[in-house]
């Protein structure tokens, strides 16, 4: 019997779903469990979807992404905001803007400014750049940013960053020659008064860089 067995399995007459005990339990259960994952520990839900394609395809679903939030950060715990942890600590900045992303279309205001500095400050496409703009917009409005600075600074403050944004220098968001106020932000203290989204962009650049001189 087990010869036979061992035949069967090499011509392929055992399907895979029957020697995997994963395969089991019903997907939804899988994500039921990778959702308690990522409630507690973004580094488990990770370790979770590079474990088997099984995981990777429960653990990656919209329902587990809802779950995973940015506020919950013990000042003295391990646990860091998704996609903060992979972008400037482990340097998977694919991964980290993706989860960055994936946290701001589910309501994370947090998530939406982070992302959208990070846009800014890798200007390396047009499209993107605006795309930062815009998502900075839709924070200002939604929330102070001043919020969202203390949010981070507090963060960077306490730990130390393997991995930091680059620095565009100069401001690069607003490019009309025609703006009374572009390329001005370095030394506005007051931008109230500023009414150009891209000039108001450039300046939060320049805040959010200053986290990181330390």
């Amino acid at each position: 019997m087990a010869g036979s067995s061992k035949r069967n399995r090499k011509e392929g007459n055992v399907p895979l779903e029957h020697e995997c005990p994963l395969n089991l339990l019903p997907r939804d259960i899988w994500v039921r469990i990778a959702t308690k994952v990522a409630s507690n520990s973004i580094h488990d839900l990770l370790n979770m979807q590079a474990s088997c394609k099984l995981f990777l395809d429960a653990a990656s679903s919209e329902a587990v992404y809802q779950h995973v939030t940015m506020r919950v950060i013990p000042k003295c715990g391990c646990y860091t905001p998704p996609g903060l942890t992979e972008y400037f600590w482990i340097a998977r900045r694919g991964i980290g803007m993706e989860l960055l992303s994936r946290a701001w279309t589910e309501g994370s205001v947090e998530a939406g400014y982070l992302y959208a500095m990070l846009l800014l400050c890798d200007h390396g496409k047009e499209e993107e750049m605006q795309r930062g703009v815009e998502m900075l917009e839709s924070v200002r409005s939604s929330r102070d940013v001043e919020s969202c600075r203390e949010f981070f600074a507090d963060i960077f403050w306490e730990r130390w960053v393997d991995e930091r944004p680059s620095d565009p220098r100069d401001a690069v968001a607003c490019r009309s020659i025609t703006c009374t106020t572009r390329g001005t932000m370095a030394c506005v203290n007051d931008v109230s008064r500023v009414s150009c989204v891209h000039c108001l962009a450039d300046y939060e650049v320049r805040v959010f860089l200053e986290m990181f001189r330390f």
